[in-house]
């Protein structure tokens, strides 16, 4: 049954175990693939700690390595004016949507957004996923942010629907790496402030926070290396296998609880 940390208490060693795991994992996969830290580190940490309690330990290795991911490469302006409007909007969801996880279940949001990156995972595999022009961006800006904020609230999954949207739009690897990357970091200021003012950053996360962040850096160093050598197709088909196993585990919690 998963439980809060409770006030003052020392982390158990067993939590600190399995924050590390989480977090090892985590941020291999997002060092290859540019996404994941905080729907997967959440997921598994969820079995023994509450969303509410994940959510709080794994927003400062969420802004640390959005940060990191975005500075590794040029052209941080030009993403910045592309898709300002995006995160804008984008960060009003998230704000919304964390104030909704820190009042009810988020569990009917978690099952509708594991269906759709499954179904968009699949999609994308078939070639059945149409490209979004260059022409389309603009008018399409603020209800893709919107609307991935609320569900990146909600779910503790932030940024995963502005994740399927960038790769519709056929940037190239490292393009996409650094948009999902300036993504994240941006609306994630957003969900920290949210979190932060509905007491999910506590004194017994920080410390947390701080373990799981030196693990993340470094499980996402060995990530972006072997990144580097993957082909443009294989890049995009790890995208895509990576979406639908997160879709396939927020099932799962929304199911078992």
């Amino acid at each position: 049954m998963p439980f809060s940390l409770p006030p003052l208490a020392l982390p158990d060693p067993g939590i600190v175990l399995l924050v590390a795991v989480a977090f090892a994992v985590a941020g291999s996969v997002k060092g290859v693939v540019g996404l994941g830290l905080p729907t997967i580190s959440a997921a598994l940490m969820a079995s023994v700690i509450d969303l509410r309690t994940a959510v709080g330990i794994l927003i400062v290795p969420l802004l640390v390595t959005n940060l990191w991911q975005v500075l590794q490469a040029g052209g941080f302006g030009v993403l910045l004016r592309r898709f300002g409007v995006l995160n804008l909007a984008a960060g009003a969801g998230l704000w919304a949507g964390t104030e909704v996880l820190f009042a009810v279940d988020p569990r009917w949001m978690q099952l509708g957004l594991g269906v759709l990156l499954i179904l968009n995972a699949g999609l994308q595999v078939l070639g059945g996923m149409p490209v979004v022009p260059r022409s389309r961006e603009a008018a399409l800006s603020v209800p893709v942010g919107l609307v991935s904020g609320l569900i990146g609230g909600m779910t503790g999954s932030q940024g995963i629907v502005i994740a399927v949207y960038l790769a519709s739009l056929n940037l190239t690897r490292d393009e996409y790496v650094q948009g999902v990357g300036l993504s994240f970091f941006l609306t994630g200021l957003v969900w920290a402030a949210a979190i932060a003012a509905n007491g999910g950053i506590t004194v017994q996360t920080l410390p947390l926070s701080a373990l799981a962040l030196a693990v993340a850096l470094a499980a996402m160093a060995a990530g972006t290396r072997l990144r580097r050598h993957l082909p443009q197709a294989r890049f995009r088909q790890a995208v895509f296998v990576a979406m639908a196993l997160m879709g396939a585990n927020l099932i799962r919690r929304a199911i078992m609880g």
